[in-house]
């Protein structure tokens, strides 16, 4: 659980309020959030979570941890602004779409940035998102299907089930990208040498279609699950 600051843990709608005023008073000068978050990114792309210290942080930004400290309070703070640094990068879908080709585009986008930043899923995994940039993906999200008149209710489901989903789906793609599961381009999850033991008489529907799940294809699999999402969501409105 993230380390909770002035009374409100870091991502919380408390500490965002409190953020949100912050920016506002904020003086400009050399070293901004924006500037700590490039670089803080930067290096959790290229060596990972747990490389991202303040002190790493500060020697990259060629400062000392206490002008990052008058930014951000905490390691936890500066993985709230992170990730919210990261749902910036989704642009905005063409007004002309319907709900449901607005909706589809917003989540390809979403889990197309998630997983050019593979460190970072993990936090969003554990954040409530509700930065600036995450609230600008909840406007369009609920923009685009008050458009087309659905009902509150159903706006504000949908929204919840699709970005539980891709967040879901870019957990597991980076999960087993970091495990090193990869074959042909496609994640395997070394199902086959357990397949291999298990005997055919307790487990004859699992061997039956082991050809099709020994070898997962993500992007099949995210394709196949939004698909059907998306198809009984508008069954259901």
């Amino acid at each position: 659980m993230p380390a909770e600051v002035n009374g409100a843990a870091p991502g919380s709608a408390r500490w965002w309020g409190d953020r949100y005023h912050q920016r506002a008073r904020a003086r400009r000068g050399a070293l901004t959030i924006d500037k700590i978050c490039e670089t803080a990114l930067a290096i959790l792309d290229r060596d990972g979570l747990r490389e991202l210290t303040m002190r790493r942080l500060a020697d990259e930004l060629g400062t000392g941890p206490a002008s990052l400290y008058r930014h951000v309070a905490s390691r936890e703070e500066l993985l709230a602004e992170v990730v919210d640094r990261v749902l910036g990068e989704l642009p905005a879908p063409d007004e002309n779409l319907g709900w449901r080709d607005a909706i589809e585009r917003l989540a390809r986008d979403l889990r197309r940035a998630l997983l050019a930043h593979r460190s970072v899923v993990l936090v969003v995994a554990d954040s409530p998102l509700l930065g600036p940039n995450a609230m600008r993906i909840r406007e369009l999200f609920w923009r685009a299907m008050d458009r087309d008149g659905c009902d509150p209710r159903f706006v504000v489901q949908t929204y919840f089930t699709v970005v539980h989903f891709v967040v879901c789906s870019a957990l597991f793609s980076a999960n087993a990208a970091r495990r090193g599961e990869v074959w042909d381009g496609r994640a395997s999850s070394g199902l086959g040498e357990l397949l291999d033991v298990l005997p055919a008489r307790s487990y004859p529907t699992v061997l039956k279609f082991s050809d099709y799940g020994d070898k997962p294809d993500p992007e099949y699999d995210f394709n196949f699950g939004l698909r059907a999402l998306l198809d009984g969501l508008a069954v259901s409105r």
